[in-house]
């Protein structure tokens, strides 16, 4: 299934294979007068990863930019961080067409993918531990469950081989676009869409927040790139943003 979408690469083993919406203007309420993102992530180890799909009418987008890494149907295992629309709309089907080992959730997660979707079966999504690791042979998975930042089935997913933190909607925003990287955009507009998505989504949920940016320290201090669900990828040391 090549196409016109091409994977736009992030680290040695993790591509960007989001899909672009620059028609939507309202989201939650507000005005996305900048257009969206939606954003899945391949993982290449020695098991092929997929960390989350998109809204349903970006599914074709999204499977081409996988194409033109490799055969979507070699991917092994599918993760679910958040189980909104925006994330799992194409998420029944793309079961249906790559047939995964595996798909992961949350426990929350996996109760909610199965009320969005009638013909999830039971025990089709495993529900993981918070804590808890995915051997991928070469690198490893580590799930965080983030509950309420910013709904009860929100989790994590953390690469440390790659020092990515797949961190769905807890740092996100609304903004479309052809650049991936935050460091490729102007900060004024980077900032304010940032403030603007924080003030209508996270704002109640700060100390969570918080809470949740000391346990994701990194030890050894490598650039932590956060890979956000909406919005641009970002590479910085996420220590140095949160503290201005």
């Amino acid at each position: 299934m090549n196409g016109p979408f091409e994977a736009v690469k992030i680290s040695d083993k993790a591509y960007w294979v989001g899909a672009v919406d620059w028609a939507i203007r309202d989201f939650h309420g507000y005005s996305t007068r900048r257009g969206t993102t939606y954003n899945a992530y391949l993982v290449l180890a020695d098991r092929y990863v997929l960390i989350d799909t998109v809204k349903a009418p970006f599914k074709d987008e999204m499977l081409s930019r996988i194409a033109s890494v490799l055969d979507p149907r070699h991917i092994s295992y599918v993760i679910s961080n958040h189980s909104e629309m925006d994330h799992s709309g194409c998420l029944t089907d793309v079961i249906e067409m790559l047939e995964p080992e595996k798909v992961f959730a949350s426990p929350m997660g996996v109760k909610a993918l199965a009320g969005h979707f009638a013909k999830t079966r039971s025990g089709e999504i495993v529900p993981v531990k918070d804590g808890e690791s995915l051997n991928l042979g070469n690198a490893t998975l580590t799930f965080t469950h983030t509950p309420m930042l910013h709904w009860p089935d929100s989790m994590f997913t953390y690469l440390p081989e790659d020092a990515l933190l797949f961190s769905q909607d807890a740092f996100g925003m609304h903004l479309a676009g052809g650049r991936r990287f935050a460091d490729e955009i102007d900060d004024e507009i980077l900032l304010d869409e940032a403030a603007r998505y924080y003030a209508n989504i996270l704002l109640p949920f700060s100390p969570l927040v918080l809470k949740l940016i000391e346990t994701q320290y990194v030890p050894d201090e490598r650039a932590l790139t956060l890979c956000r669900e909406l919005g641009k990828t970002i590479a910085e040391k996420l220590a140095e943003r949160c503290d201005g």
